[in-house]
């Protein structure tokens, strides 16, 4: 399986905030980001690779250039990924994480349903993850980090306290994130998985 995140297509202000976007695109010869990355995640990525993309795909109406990217995609829903973007993503075959999906036999469900009780729906929706077993390891995957130290964040802090809540009830090793860009969170079980500090290639597992 092959992870992406925070593709942000079509976002400029991105390339603002983060100029090693522009600088790799140039020292691969594009002046245009998006066609950029999309034929360089396509040099990666095989059409019938699995992929894991941990949210945030695109930016107001680029959303439909998702349609170019090789993979049999898997989304789990970041803040950026809007109900119209959604719609389309399913439309082209797309599968669509919103929710808290465990993929793991050995946890309290009684205690999930417990903990999620505890949640509006809305943070809910924005703890969208996903628990697997890959190897001897047990990962939780999603848009946020589990262990979050950046201060611009805290108005997430609801939905990071219920990744906690999961990732303890599930007996998690590693959590795979998106959302940080060129950040990385202190935690060493937190593992960025954003294009910024991988070089722009997707990581396999």
């Amino acid at each position: 399986m092959k992870i992406i995140t925070d593709t942000h297509l079509g976002h400029t202000n991105m390339l603002l905030y983060e100029p090693i976007r522009m600088q790799k695109a140039r020292m691969e010869g594009y002046e245009d980001f998006d066609e950029f990355l999309i034929e360089w995640l396509n040099d990666c990525i095989k059409k019938d690779d699995e992929v894991l993309h941990l949210g945030d795909v695109a930016f107001d109406n680029a959303y439909k250039l998702a349609k170019k990217l090789n993979g049999k995609i898997t989304l789990i829903k970041g803040n950026h990924d809007k109900e119209k973007h959604i719609d389309f993503y399913k439309s082209i075959g797309w599968r669509i994480i919103d929710g808290i999906e465990i993929e793991i036999n050995e946890f309290d469900k009684d205690y999930l349903e417990y903990i999620k009780s505890q949640y509006d729906n809305k943070t809910i929706s924005d703890t969208a993850c996903l628990v697997k077993e890959i190897g001897d390891k047990r990962i939780l995957f999603s848009h946020y980090p589990v262990f979050n130290d950046n201060p611009y964040d805290e108005k997430y802090q609801k939905a990071t306290k219920l990744l906690q809540e999961i990732f303890n009830l599930c007996e998690c090793d590693i959590n795979i994130h998106g959302h940080t860009h060129s950040y990385c969170v202190g935690n060493k079980r937190c593992v960025n998985a954003c294009l910024e500090v991988n070089d722009f290639v997707p990581m396999e597992i």
